[in-house]
């Protein structure tokens, strides 16, 4: 099968490498069928409404408010240039801030138009040990503060499930769904934490979303993909449609070990890729 990876990041971010052109003509070279842009919607606005997200490195995690319109007119021009090679979708990847919804959507509304899908994620908790990135390794000391992972974990799906169950925060699909374990810092108690994710996927299948296999924690310290395997049987479980995202932050890393996670999901018992177009879901046959 021809792959899609809606799932990818350029240098407009400021921490990963390659232009919106480069993914492209890497794309159409190893022949996917979809390249999806994805990249971070920008932080800066939220400062002044979250005064410590100054204690984080904002200015190396997306790009500024400024730059929006660039970075979507650049992907709308492509889009026509390479239509006959391959097919280019326009997203971005949004954080969840509990109660800034309406800040945010103020500035999305303006261009939600023009997106194909929106990539919901939870990079920055807000614990009872204050403010951390989760999966930035300048973090890792936060995590000793805590008197066990599973913590984190819970604030982690509570965090989830306050998005999903947010009326005002725009998701199509959920990326990196167990995030925490990038360090290889696993769950404790597993059935405390699996509790938890059902709990999460239960929100899931309510609302109608889908959910990412991204391989980018078969690069990682963790080195398994998010979610687990065993998350994965319990989305199967519940019928919860799912796609492939690389996660990558240079063009060499698209569409990563696609052809493990294709192999995976059919032994769990998927058939069937969700694809996304003005924000509609449909599907492909894997």
């Amino acid at each position: 099968m021809k792959y899609e990876d809606w799932h990818t990041h350029n240098s407009l971010c400021r921490h990963a490498i390659g232009t919106v052109d480069q993914y492209i003509n890497r794309a159409i070279k190893i022949d996917l069928n979809v390249i999806g842009f994805s990249d971070h919607f920008p932080y800066d606005f939220l400062l002044e409404h979250i005064p410590s997200l100054k204690k984080l490195p904002y200015r190396d995690m997306a790009m500024t408010l400024m730059e929006v319109e660039e970075y979507i007119k650049s992907v709308e021009n492509l889009k026509a240039l390479y239509h006959d090679k391959i097919q280019i979708r326009l997203g971005f990847e949004i954080d969840y801030f509990e109660t800034k919804e309406q800040i945010l959507n103020n500035h999305l509304n303006k261009i939600i138009g023009r997106l194909d899908y929106i990539l919901s994620s939870v990079h920055i908790l807000f614990g009872k040990y204050g403010i951390f990135l989760i999966d930035d390794i300048r973090s890792i000391k936060h995590y000793e503060l805590y008197n066990s992972i599973d913590e984190i974990y819970l604030e982690y799906y509570q965090s989830i499930q306050n998005m999903i169950n947010s009326k005002k925060h725009y998701i199509d699909i959920l990326t990196h769904f167990d995030l925490p374990k990038k360090f290889d810092k696993r769950a404790e108690d597993k059935e405390l934490v699996m509790n938890e994710v059902i709990k999460t996927l239960e929100l899931v299948k309510k609302r109608n979303l889908t959910i990412e296999v991204n391989t980018s924690g078969l690069r990682k310290r963790v080195k398994e993909q998010y979610p687990s395997e065993e998350i994965l049987q319990k989305m199967f479980e519940f019928d919860i449609p799912v796609l492939l995202g690389s996660d990558a932050h240079h063009p060499s890393e698209l569409a990563d070990r696609f052809g493990k996670m294709v192999k995976l999901l059919k032994r769990v018992g998927y058939n069937q890729l969700a694809h996304y177009n003005k924000r509609k879901r449909t599907f492909i046959e894997i």
